[in-house]
């Protein structure tokens, strides 16, 4: 056993934990710390509190809407960062939380499809942010809007 654990520490010591890229120097390193947006934070599902159930989903999804939309029209896109990730992961689940919220078979399609639109659609938006271009939010938010009322229009028993 001993000669085990010294043969993979030997290894691990040879080779490094892995990383075979030389660290950055003291110019790129500033350069890189002065280019990283403190708004652009990666995040998990467990990082996001989750909707309940369909019912809550809409007006989440909404308002994830409305962050985006400001701080896109206030000038400030890199603050829009924490809403498009979490819409993109609430997004990503909604057809779940639509079937265990007891949304009827029949407008399973219709939430599967437009969820994927609207993650389209702020994908649209993110990749503009993150190519530090200026996002057209104007171009997207008649489809935006019109998805999210189909999500809303889906019938859901918590709001029967």
């Amino acid at each position: 056993m001993r000669v085990m654990l010294a043969t993979a520490f030997s290894i691990v010591v040879a080779t490094g934990c892995g990383s075979h890229t030389q660290p950055p120097s003291a110019t790129n390193g500033a350069a890189d710390a002065a280019s990283v947006d403190p708004d652009d934070v990666a995040i998990t599902e467990a990082d996001v509190d989750m909707p309940a159930n369909y019912a809550a989903a809409i007006p989440r999804i909404a308002a994830y809407r409305d962050t985006i939309r400001a701080a896109v029209e206030a000038g400030t896109p890199a603050k829009a960062h924490r809403a498009l990730d979490e819409s993109d992961i609430v997004l990503g689940k909604l057809m779940l939380i639509a079937r265990d919220s007891g949304v009827p078979r029949e407008q399973w399609e219709t939430v599967n499809v437009t969820a994927r639109e609207l993650r389209d659609l702020f994908h649209d938006v993110h990749a503009a942010i993150d190519a530090k271009r200026t996002p057209d939010y104007a171009s997207v938010a008649t489809p935006i809007d019109e998805a999210i009322k189909r999500l809303a229009a889906v019938e859901s028993p918590a709001r029967n």
